[in-house]
C-alpha cells in the first residue's frame, strides 16, 4: 500500500458512505419548501397536472396542445400527483430531486467499482455540491429525469466495453435510451451515441461489439416509430410535424422565428466554468495534456479507463450541445455526472500523488480551490445581506455556517494539515450548497413565486367562472389552472380597444404587463382590485367592471 493510501483512508473514513449519503439526501431536501418560480416550474407543473386528470400521448397546457417534448416526464410527475392526492408544488418538485439522488447513487456505485471507493465518494460529492447540479435538481424540469437516464445508459455501456458480457445490462442500456428518447426527445439517445462513437473511435476498446449496435439500431428504431404513431393517430400530421421537424430540426437550426434559445457556437466556453463552481481547480488541472496521454506498452492493450471513459463521452456531448442553436444551461445536465466521474478519479488520484510527494509548500493549485472555495462560501449570505441591505437572523447564522469551514480550511492549509484541509475543503463545498438552498427562497419568492397572487385571484372571482385575461404567456396559462382549477381565457387586445365591443366584456380582467412597451391601459369603465409586481419585467392586475357600466 502506498504512503498516500492511509491518509487517504483516514480522511474518507471520516465520512462514511452511510453518513455521505444522509448528508447529501438533507441537502437534496434542504429549500424545496418553496412555490414554483417562473419561467419554467409552473409549466411543467401545470402539464403534468393536466395529464393526471386526463392521460394522454400529447401533452397539453391549459387545454392546448403542448408537444414540445414526449410525454413520460409528465407521466412521472402526474402519477406522484395521484398517489399523493393530487397535483402540488412539492409532488411536482419531488420528481428532480429523486432523480438528483438516484443520479448521486449511481456514481457513487459507478466510482467505486470502476476505481475505489474514495473515489466514488468523492465524484458523488463534487456533482452534489456543484451549482448546476444543485440549482437544476431543486427545479421542476424535464432535464434531472434525463439525466438520471443517460447517466444509466452511459454507466450500461461502461460495464460492457470495460467488465462483461451481459445480455441484461445490453438491455438495460437500450431501455434508458429510450426512457430518454421519451423524456426529451432525439437529443438523449444522440448525446450517447456521439459519446460513444469518440471513445470507440480515440480508444478502440477490444469488446466494443457487446453493445450489439444492430439491436440497438433496431430498438431505437422501434421506439422512435412507436412514438411518431401515438402522436400521428391522437394529433394528426400537424401534430406530428410539430413533434418530429418544429422541436427537432427548427430547434436544432433555428431559423428566423422559431423557438427556443439561441446562443453563440462558443456558450458552453463560459457557461461551463459555471456550472462545475466550486471545483474550478480540478477542471483546470484535469484538462493539461499529461492527462489525456495513455500509458503504451508494447504488446498490450491498455486496460479500460474510466476517467478517459467519462472525458471522451463529456467532450463529445459537449460538442454536439454546443453545435445546437439553442443553449441552456440546465442542457449541460446529461453532461454533469460524465465530467465529475473524470474530475472525481483524477482529484481522487492526484491528491494521493501530492501526499506522496511530501512537498512542505501545498502548492498553486490547492491554493487556487482553496481561496475560491472560500470566496464560493461566503458568497451567498453577503449577498443576501447586499439584497436585502440587513442582516437578519437567518443570513447571520448563514454567515456563521459559511465562516467556520472557510477559517478552519485556510487555518489548516497553512499548517501543512492535509488531511484536515482537506475535510474543511469537502466542509466548505458542503455549507456552501446549504447556504445557498436555505438563503434562495425566502430571498427570491417574492419575486418568482406567482402562487399566492393568483390564488386570491381565484378566491374573488365566482365559483366556475373561468379567469379572462390580456398578455397571456405560458407562464400565466399555467399559473392560473395550477393554483386556482380554473380555465384562462386570453383576449384579443383589439377587444379592449373597440369602443362597441366594451358591452362584451368581461366583469373580471386580469391583465399582465411584462413592461416592453406592448402593455395595455384598462378599458375606462374598470376599477383596480388587486396589483403586484413580479421583478422588474412583469406585473399582474385584477380588474372589475364597476356596477353603472354593467350590461341591463
Amino acid at each position: 500500500m502506498s504512503a498516500a493510501a492511509p491518509i487517504a483512508e483516514r480522511v474518507r473514513d471520516l465520512v462514511p458512505p452511510a453518513l455521505l449519503g444522509l448528508l447529501l439526501t438533507l441537502l437534496g431536501l434542504l429549500g424545496c419548501n418553496r412555490g414554483l418560480w417562473t419561467p419554467d416550474e409552473p409549466r411543467e407543473a401545470e402539464i403534468s397536472r393536466e395529464m393526471a386528470l386526463a392521460p394522454t400521448m400529447i401533452p397539453t397546457l391549459n387545454g392546448q396542445r403542448f408537444i414540445e417534448k414526449p410525454p413520460l416526464y409528465y407521466w412521472v410527475v402526474a402519477a406522484v400527483y395521484r398517489l399523493t392526492g393530487g397535483a402540488s408544488v412539492l409532488g411536482a418538485r419531488s420528481v428532480s430531486v429523486a432523480a438528483g439522488l438516484a443520479t448521486l447513487a449511481l456514481l457513487f456505485y459507478w466510482g467505486s467499482t470502476a476505481h475505489s471507493r474514495g473515489a466514488g465518494m468523492l465524484c458523488a460529492f463534487m456533482l452534489a455540491t456543484s451549482l448546476q447540479f444543485l440549482v437544476s435538481t431543486h427545479w421542476v424540469l424535464i432535464d434531472p429525469l434525463l439525466m438520471l437516464a443517460t447517466s444509466v445508459a452511459a454507466w450500461a455501456a461502461w460495464e460492457l466495453l470495460a467488465r462483461r458480457d451481459s445480455l441484461r445490462m445490453c438491455l438495460l442500456f437500450y431501455l434508458a435510451l429510450v426512457a430518454a428518447l421519451w423524456i426529451k426527445g432525439l437529443i438523449g439517445p444522440v448525446l450517447i451515441g456521439a459519446g460513444l462513437i469518440a471513445y470507440i473511435g480515440v480508444d478502440r476498446p477490444a469488446h466494443w461489439r457487446r453493445l450489439r449496435p444492430l439491436l440497438g439500431i433496431a430498438v431505437l428504431g422501434a421506439a422512435v416509430a412507436l412514438l411518431a404513431l401515438a402522436i400521428l393517430r391522437q394529433g394528426g400530421a400537424s401534430a406530428l410535424w410539430e413533434w418530429a421537424y418544429v422541436n427537432h430540426v427548427r430547434r436544432l437550426l433555428n431559423p428566423a422565428g422559431s423557438s427556443g434559445h439561441r446562443q453563440p457556437l462558443p456558450y458552453y466556453l463560459w457557461t461551463l466554468p459555471y456550472a462545475v463552481l466550486p471545483w474550478l481547480a480540478p477542471l483546470i488541472d484535469a484538462l493539461r495534456p499529461a492527462h489525456w496521454r495513455r500509458a503504451q506498452v508494447p504488446g498490450l492493450r491498455p486496460a479500460p479507463d474510466p476517467s478517459r471513459y467519462a472525458a471522451l463521452l463529456s467532450a463529445a456531448m459537449l460538442l454536439v450541445l454546443s453545435l445546437a442553436a439553442t443553449k441552456r444551461e440546465t442542457y449541460l445536465l446529461p453532461v454533469l455526472p460524465l465530467l465529475f466521474l473524470w474530475l472525481g478519479i483524477r482529484s481522487y488520484e492526484w491528491w494521493q500523488h501530492w501526499q506522496l510527494a511530501g512537498a512542505r509548500r501545498l502548492g498553486a493549485v490547492w491554493w487556487l480551490q482553496a481561496g475560491l472555495l472560500c470566496l464560493y462560501t461566503l458568497l451567498p449570505p453577503i449577498a443576501a445581506w447586499v439584497w436585502q441591505g440587513r442582516a437578519g437572523a437567518l443570513i447571520l447564522g448563514a454567515l456563521l455556517l459559511t465562516a467556520v469551514p472557510a477559517a478552519a480550511l485556510l487555518y489548516s492549509s497553512a499548517r501543512q494539515q492535509r488531511a484536515r484541509a482537506a475535510f474543511w475543503a469537502a466542509g466548505s463545498a458542503f455549507a456552501a450548497a446549504a447556504a445557498l438552498l436555505a438563503l434562495a427562497p425566502p430571498l427570491l419568492d417574492g419575486t418568482k413565486n406567482m402562487g399566492p397572487f393568483v390564488r386570491a385571484v381565484g378566491q374573488r372571482l365566482p365559483p366556475g367562472q373561468p379567469v379572462y385575461a390580456t398578455g397571456v404567456d405560458e407562464t400565466l396559462a399555467a399559473e392560473i389552472p395550477f393554483y386556482t382549477a380554473r380555465a384562462l381565457v386570453a383576449l384579443d387586445p383589439v377587444l379592449l380597444r373597440a369602443a362597441g365591443a366594451r358591452t362584451a366584456l368581461p366583469e373580471w380582467l386580469l391583465m399582465q404587463d411584462n413592461h416592453d412597451g406592448r402593455g395595455l391601459a384598462p378599458p375606462p369603465d374598470y376599477d383596480l382590485v388587486l396589483s403586484r409586481s413580479f421583478g422588474p419585467r412583469r406585473s399582474l392586475s385584477l380588474w372589475r367592471r364597476r356596477a353603472s357600466a354593467a350590461v341591463p
